[in-house]
């Protein structure tokens, strides 16, 4: 009965370690997502993904500028039979400088309770291969200055100019997937100015 009441637990503990690890392997690379800006500001530990800018992919910050243009945008959707038109006001933010080795595009995502909201998508503009100068993207909700934003590169895998915000299997990545250089992600935490 001793031996039993052994095994018993021996298993419950492997089986929850197991579980822990097998999480921990999948989860790890997109924990920034989820709990904040990983390293982006701080120091490093091996294997950890960091945001910032790259050799051969940078977004410019200095410049950001907040460019009111009206600031009421409207929208239509088509969902099968439905059709929904909404009309919001907006706010535009320009970049003065974006470079990507391939074209892709430039993507915000809100900050939500401190973390960034990776599954959420605020405005995004599609980049050509090399420098682009002067890119908008409009912001699809209303945004108060110092409302904050993870801006971040998306390549644009099958190049068909269209935003596949579609996410695959692993119910993490999406079709149009992050630009990485090694483990840093082209990303900033940024404000409206």
């Amino acid at each position: 009965m001793l031996d039993s009441h052994y095994r018993t637990t021996w298993r419950r503990i492997m089986t929850l370690h197991t579980i822990k690890l097998v999480a921990a392997v999948l989860l790890a690379p997109y924990l920034f997502l989820l709990h904040g800006t990983a390293a982006a500001q701080g120091g490093t530990t091996p294997g950890q993904i960091t945001l910032g800018n790259g050799e051969r992919n940078v977004i410019e910050l200095d410049g950001l500028a907040n460019v009111d243009e009206g600031g009421i945008f409207t929208e239509v959707l088509i969902n099968c039979e439905n059709v929904v038109t909404r009309r919001a006001n907006s706010t535009v933010l320009t970049f003065t400088k974006v470079t990507i080795e391939k074209p892709g595009w430039i993507v915000l995502h809100p900050i939500v309770d401190g973390r960034p909201n990776g599954k959420m998508i605020s405005g995004y503009s599609y980049l050509q291969a090399g420098l682009n100068e002067n890119t908008s993207v409009r912001i699809d909700h209303p945004a108060a200055s110092g409302d904050k934003f993870l801006v971040m590169l998306h390549s644009d895998v099958n190049e068909d100019r269209t935003f596949d915000f579609v996410f695959v299997e692993d119910g993490v990545n999406v079709e149009d997937k992050a630009v990485f250089e090694g483990r840093r992600m082209i990303a900033h935490i940024i404000s409206v100015p």
